[in-house]
């Protein structure tokens, strides 16, 4: 009796208990909240009702609201940090430029500071000009030897007339480049040696042995062009 009781009491389903207009809105719910978790966060309108569907229908609406404008957030950071990151590689990029361009001055000047020139045949002049210190006198040392090596250069004139100053790291540097010129084969001669320089070389008792030392450049030339015409005679 009481089970016949049960079944008389039992609720009919919801759908039999929801009017159209009510069936139609938890359609749209459920569509809504679909594209919610589909990740289509669109701008849902307010629905003017207190009951359970409206509060539903407006809860949707707000997290897809809220979805939205956090993803809206998130896209404005991304170009944002797209940006940053285009604008660090330009500055990245002019700052290399700008490095690669001060190293080739750099060069240049070194180069300019001590080229190697040949002035008659067999026979290398090399100008040092400026404010010297060991990292120049290391790559005209490098520059110089690799011409020799590669002409087959005889005499390599070494004039440093042209010298701000000789201090002693200097003066050991032009002795070091004679000695490996020497081993090449090639006879070095040094001109234009200052008071203050010969003065440096023998407080440190620095021998320019077996460079031969010339007052000037026009004596250098002489004797480096001399020897040469010599040797052509012989030959």
């Amino acid at each position: 009796m009481s089970h016949e009781a049960g079944d008389v009491h039992q609720k009919p389903p919801l759908a039999a208990r929801l009017v159209d207009e009510e069936m139609d809105l938890l359609r749209w719910i459920g569509s809504r909240m679909s594209r919610v978790l589909r990740g289509q966060y669109d701008e849902l309108p307010f629905i003017d009702r207190t009951d359970e569907l409206g509060i539903v229908a407006n809860m949707v609406a707000r997290v897809a609201r809220e979805l939205r404008r956090s993803r809206e957030r998130d896209e404005a950071r991304r170009e944002e940090l797209v940006l940053r990151g285009r604008e660090l590689e330009a500055r990245v990029k002019e700052l290399e430029e700008a490095r690669a361009e001060q190293e080739r001055l750099l060069a240049a000047v070194q180069e300019l500071s001590a080229p190697v020139l040949e002035v008659y045949r067999g026979v290398l002049l090399v100008p040092i000009a400026g404010a010297l210190d060991a990292t120049m006198l290391a790559q005209a040392e490098e520059r110089v030897l690799a011409r020799v090596a590669a002409a087959g250069a005889r005499t390599v004139i070494l004039d440093i007339t042209g010298a701000l100053a000789i201090d002693p790291v200097v003066a050991e540097g032009l002795v070091r480049i004679a000695r490996a010129l020497s081993l090449l084969g090639a006879r070095v001669v040094l001109c234009g040696v200052s008071a203050a320089a010969a003065r440096t070389a023998v407080q440190q008792g620095l021998d320019f042995a077996p460079a031969i030392v010339r007052a000037d450049l026009g004596s250098a030339l002489e004797a480096a062009i001399g020897a040469e015409l010599r040797r052509t005679r012989r030959t």
